[in-house]
């Protein structure tokens, strides 16, 4: 089993309490993850306070339309992690520790808030949207469960993100929502992880009821200026997508028909096949790196993950780095 910090088990990490408890339930600077460190082990930067704490006003407020996430939060289920800047190198090793916790039954219905270091100036919406898609893909592309490169394709209604082996609906929230406020919790990006477990009931091991869901859109429709998005659906119904939900459109556009997130295995079958046919022409000296060349976690700004052929065209020889 891995070890997570200095020396803790998953089954009692890091910042486990003297009395035995892995983690306190009203402390959230225990239950914060960083890499496979939690806790006290956990570098916890001086940002990271206020941004939790507007979190945390906004989902304890009666009217929050999500009483699932108002129910973590209050019962100290929930995990938080942080990223400094746009560096996201440490995200694996982070949901790898979430993912190992969560697969265990004490912590089967924690989520996982992973809190942005505010930009000194906000991104657009559509900037926010890119950069959030293409860290899902390099999760994608670095997990390291066995099974990722058989997961059905975004378009299939059965797929969900998913990373070490568990399935986790996404929500990302960023300050560019200003008529969906549900979607705005705080002054940088938030993502939210919530595992498949979260939506069963202990008791009956049944999906969590369609009435309970469709409170939480009624409370939408007062807590948000603006009707709930076309794209919203239930996991498994006919037609619903689960990737059109994760990033939302702040005046209810939908989203297109084809998903930003490419399979892995296919998007590496790809680079593969155009990653030979670069090598029979030599980049010209001090041509601009290509992506395999980059560091893995590196931030692009600007670039999206689009249909294989666009990502086949960024990664020719010679292409330029994409603009913010």
């Amino acid at each position: 089993m891995m070890e997570a910090g200095n020396g803790g088990m998953f089954g009692e990490p890091s910042g486990g309490s003297a009395k035995g408890r892995p983690f306190v339930a009203d402390n959230w600077r225990s239950r914060v993850i960083e890499g496979h460190a939690t806790g006290p082990a956990a570098s916890i930067p001086e940002w990271l306070a206020a941004s939790y704490a507007t979190l945390r006003t906004h989902v304890l407020d009666p009217a929050y339309p999500c009483f699932f996430g108002t129910m973590a939060e209050r019962r100290g289920e929930m995990f938080y992690s942080f990223v400094n800047g746009k560096d996201t190198r440490g995200l694996p090793a982070t949901m790898q520790t979430f993912a190992a916790l969560a697969s265990q039954p004490q912590y089967r219905r924690n989520n996982l808030a992973v809190f942005f270091e505010p930009d000194a100036v906000p991104l657009a919406h559509d900037e926010y949207r890119a950069f959030f898609w293409r860290i899902l893909q390099q999760l994608h592309d670095v997990d390291p469960d066995p099974q990722a490169d058989e997961q059905p394709e975004p378009s299939d209604e059965a797929w969900e993100f998913s990373y070490s082996g568990v399935q986790m609906f996404v929500v990302c929230a960023c300050p560019s929502f200003r008529a969906r406020h549900s979607r705005n919790l705080g002054p940088g990006m938030v993502l939210l992880f919530q595992p498949r477990s979260v939506f069963v009931d202990t008791i009956t091991n049944k999906v969590i009821g369609r009435e309970a869901r469709i409170e939480v859109r009624k409370r939408l429709d007062t807590w948000d200026d603006i009707p709930a998005h076309p794209d919203l659906g239930f996991y498994g119904d006919p037609g619903n997508l689960e990737w059109k939900q994760y990033f939302l459109d702040d005046a209810n556009m939908p989203a297109g028909d084809r998903c930003p997130f490419l399979k892995r295995k296919g998007r590496m079958q790809t680079e593969a096949s155009v990653q030979g046919a670069a090598q029979a022409v030599p980049p010209s000296a001090g041509a601009p790196r290509t992506r395999f060349e980059e560091p893995h976690f590196a931030h692009e700004r600007g670039r999206e993950h689009g249909h294989p052929s666009e990502r086949a065209q960024a990664l020719a020889p010679h292409a330029g780095e994409g603009g913010a």
